[in-house]
């Protein structure tokens, strides 16, 4: 069996535009520039779970504009230490952009979460974007638009994408099970989602961990992560606060610091997790914005983020407890 046809999450992400479901009204125009085989340079920017990069795959595949993605289609993690740069942009984007697409009439150029690069590269991307506008089609997607410069923004045709709705989620989620011939109960499938939302790939991720029995047997350790149990903690923190009942501050800072010290954490997932949880308030959200934004450059990113902790503790005082 292909790799691919294995793992689920790739098995079953939806291969044409008419398989995603949005949550705004975009799909019309993303049918068209399908349709006429052309698109305009877009952002898609919203939380995880929206649905962008998958949007953005479909676009730059056979499916969506090009026949020929091998040759004319180049992928980056925004987000990685070697592509972020302005290095990566010279070195390797502007090379690429000289070559004339072959069997297309335009290449693209698809950078995934485009937020996390540097100023000075976004600065070397736009002459760039200007340049070569008659024979590339540039795709953004990113968490936080305002982190794309409003020089860039203003060359790109902008989409908001929102979080899929839960019933679909656990729709989706249900189909799989059912084609895979997986044994389950709903209130299974409704515990991984109610612990891992938005994030859909983990979400299918963690069934396809707890299925290897042709049964879905879920357990507490596969689906609470380290990310879910301190924005948890964090929630904890922010409601005792509101409420003047300070007593279980320092027993969720403990928990938070064991955490931190002793597991892996994936910082850019909890950072875009706490920013849009509804339990977190917006004085809080401010410095979670703050600290998102210097993340990339600190020294101990768990460090980085206990600082993030104990700060949002200091303005929840001053904001609560002074009213």
């Amino acid at each position: 069996m292909d790799l691919l046809e294995s793992i689920w999450v790739d098995k079953y992400r939806p291969k044409t535009i008419n398989d995603v479901v949005f949550s705004g009204d975009q799909k019309q125009d993303f049918i068209k520039y399908v349709a006429n085989r052309e698109i305009p340079h877009i952002c898609l920017y919203g939380p995880p779970g929206g649905g962008k990069t998958t949007i953005a795959m479909i676009l730059s595949s056979k499916d969506g504009i090009l026949n020929n993605p091998k040759d004319n289609l180049m992928e980056i993690n925004g987000s990685a230490k070697n592509t972020r740069g302005i290095g990566f942009v010279e070195d390797t984007i502007v090379p690429y952009l000289k070559l004339p697409p072959i069997g297309d009439k335009h290449k693209i150029l698809f950078i995934d979460e485009a937020d996390y690069l540097t100023d000075s590269a976004f600065h070397a991307l736009r002459q760039p974007i200007e340049r070569f506008s008659p024979t590339t089609r540039f795709i953004l997607t990113c968490n936080y638009i305002s982190k794309i410069p409003d020089a860039l923004q203003s060359r790109f045709l902008c989409y908001e994408f929102k979080q899929m709705p839960l019933d679909y989620v656990f729709d989706h989620c249900k189909m799989i099970l059912e084609n895979e011939k997986v044994e389950f109960e709903d209130k299974n499938i409704k515990y991984v989602i109610s612990n891992l939302y938005p994030d859909i790939r983990r979400i299918v991720n963690t069934m396809q961990r707890c299925s290897n029995s042709g049964i879905l047997k879920v357990n507490k350790d596969a689906v609470l992560t380290s990310e879910k149990l301190i924005v948890a903690s964090i929630i904890e923190i922010t409601t005792a606060i509101q409420q003047k009942q300070m007593g279980s501050i320092g027993k969720n800072i403990e928990a938070i610091l064991k955490i931190v010290e002793k597991k892996d954490v994936e910082y850019r997932s909890l950072y875009s997790t706490l920013f849009f949880t509804k339990g977190i308030v917006a004085p809080a959200k401010v410095i979670i914005n703050k600290y998102t934004n210097s993340h990339s450059d600190c020294l101990v990113p768990s460090m980085h983020f206990i600082s993030l902790v104990f700060d949002i503790i200091k303005c929840l005082k001053e904001f609560y407890i002074r009213k």
